[in-house]
């Protein structure tokens, strides 16, 4: 038993290794200006929150040298007091007081899939005074990505200018995604190796007993 012990935290290692080092990176979000819609969802679940009425769509992705910035306007400005982001206040780029309108913006770190944390202060007169923490989730499965750093394998440099080129035909073809399907598959092999390991270990249980 005490043999054993060490083994199958060597492969609880193997294996929690394997899923940091197999799961796939995200990308970055190539410079552009972007429309991304998106929706504001409570703190703690994944129900759209009331706030999300107050909230136009869709924003504005600005990306500029690898930083992101969203631009989005809210209605009902008349009774948002404050908007917070991870990044700081939000900065308020124009506001319409007759419509109760307001264009703000803030950046992004990171990856802009993941739920972006807001606290919002809102104030009713009279009625209500309250900060709420909602969510707001962006659709950016869409956009273009950057380009990955080049490498210094002739093989990948021949397959991109073949892939500008249209194999010779001077056409301009879309290069295949790539790294995903590598990652997937490294982790598929490792968790593999993991399964067989265990096996082994599970019959030699008799002989070291």
């Amino acid at each position: 038993m005490k043999n054993r012990f060490p083994l199958f935290m060597a492969l609880t290692a193997l294996i929690l290794t394997a899923f940091f080092i197999a799961s796939p990176v995200s990308a970055q979000i190539a410079d552009g200006t972007y429309e991304v819609n998106y929706e504001v969802k409570e703190a703690d679940s994944e129900n759209t929150s009331i706030a999300d009425g107050y909230f136009t769509k869709p924003a504005k992705l600005i990306v500029e040298n690898g930083v992101q910035t969203i631009q989005l306007t809210v209605t009902g400005s008349n009774y948002i007091e404050s908007l917070t982001a991870p990044s700081g206040p939000l900065s308020v780029i124009s506001e319409d007081t007759a419509n109760h309108t307001r264009t703000v913006k803030f950046k992004v770190d990171g990856d802009l899939s993941k739920p972006v944390n807001m606290d919002m202060h809102i104030i009713v007169p009279d009625m209500y005074d309250m900060t709420h923490t909602a969510r707001a989730v962006f659709d950016v499965s869409g956009l273009e990505q950057a380009a990955a750093p080049a490498g210094n394998n002739s093989n990948d440099q021949a397959s991109e200018a073949a892939a500008e080129t249209g194999n010779g035909t001077g056409e301009t073809v879309e290069n295949p995604q790539t790294g995903e399907d590598s990652s997937i598959a490294l982790y598929a092999l490792l968790m593999l190796g993991s399964a067989i390991a265990l096996v082994a270990i599970w019959k030699l249980r008799p002989v070291r007993n």
